[in-house]
């Protein structure tokens, strides 16, 4: 729809919606006039207005009033944000974030945590992260520990580090040669593979007749990795979730009502984050039909560990938010991101 607007359609749509960003209030042509375009006079503005009107990207609540954006209009601004570039953070927000992840954190999970709070707290929106590593977990090696009285300690190894102990049972007994065939066998069909390939793994396919005879300690072990991956896949942060009803479009006691059930559910949260690409640098939904959230607007990045993306960071905020302010934290958060989870990684 926008190769339909001229370039002067185009300078009053991001006035407009700078200044409705700003304000929250219908924008006249005069104050698309006075702050962005005084070379223009306000009876053109008007005209142009109309046109974007009856074009479908503004609205006019009332007769005498100004003009709000409508969703074209934010997804021709983000679009042009995206191309030609965020707005840069301030000195102080960028030493703010680094002061932030100055101390080490041991985990994923710590990471994310600490990356949700900065998002919400330098853009003033709720934010999200989900760290997705759970299910791309190398197992390295599995090591069976013979105890007594039949019971083997089992020992989950990854590239991660290790990701469970648990005791379980072994009807066969805990001679050395039976669990030193065991662990092999096990190492011969889990080592080297990612822990999300396991989530529904049919363990019939995958055994012969001689590893079947183990059959009740691969059952074992599948399920520790499948209760694993279950616990840690999509694991979701939420933060600064009160801080959406700080603007009037969630003064309305139903739309507040269903925002936080939305976010206070993190099945929800990551289904609304699901079927992103990892090749999209930033993820922008806006409106109810593409957030299941009515008046909102959903940014999302993903974070990677070189090639790999580990996870993603966001925010959800009125359809008003700040794009070029958030789309720059997110973009700056994504390079630090990159750089703490690098550098934990070659310290292991």
């Amino acid at each position: 729809m926008s190769k339909e607007l001229s370039e002067r359609k185009k300078k009053i749509l991001h006035a407009l919606v700078d200044v409705y960003i700003a304000t929250g209030q219908p924008v006249s042509s005069a104050d698309i006039q006075k702050g962005y375009m005084p070379e223009v006079s306000s009876a053109t503005i008007r005209a142009e207005l109309s046109a974007l009107e009856a074009l479908g990207y503004v609205d006019q609540p009332h007769t005498s009033a100004g003009r709000i954006p409508l969703k074209p209009a934010y997804q021709l601004y983000v679009g042009d944000i995206e191309h030609n570039g965020a707005g840069a953070l301030t000195d102080e927000e960028t030493a703010f974030i680094r002061k932030k992840f100055a101390d080490k954190l041991s985990e994923v999970r710590d990471i994310s945590k600490r990356a949700a709070e900065i998002i919400s707290d330098v853009t003033n929106y709720t934010s999200f992260a989900v760290s997705s590593r759970g299910g791309n977990v190398m197992l390295d090696e599995i090591k069976l520990v013979p105890l007594k009285d039949g019971k083997v300690l089992v020992l989950i190894v990854t590239d991660e580090g290790i990701i469970a102990d648990k005791t379980i049972d072994v009807e066969g007994g805990v001679k050395h040669g039976y669990i030193e065939t065991a662990t092999r066998m096990l190492n011969n069909v889990f080592a080297g593979r990612r822990v999300g390939e396991l989530e529904g793994m049919d363990l019939d396919s995958e055994l012969t007749a001689e590893t079947d005879a183990f059959r009740d300690i691969f059952d074992a072990v599948l399920a520790i990795i499948q209760t694993y991956v279950a616990e840690h896949t999509d694991d979701v942060v939420v933060e600064g979730a009160l801080k959406m009803l700080d603007y009037p479009e969630y003064n309305n006691v139903e739309d507040a009502k269903n925002f936080l059930a939305v976010i206070s559910d993190h099945d929800s949260v990551s289904e609304l984050l699901a079927g992103d690409e990892d090749s999209i640098e930033f993820s922008v939904r806006i409106g109810k039909e593409d957030s299941g959230v009515d008046k909102c607007a959903i940014i999302t990045a993903a974070y990677k560990v070189g090639d790999e993306v580990v996870g993603r960071a966001g925010v959800i905020g009125p359809e008003r938010m700040d794009y070029k302010k958030v789309i720059g934290v997110l973009d700056y958060m994504k390079k630090a991101l990159g750089t703490v989870l690098d550098n934990d990684k070659e310290d292991e």
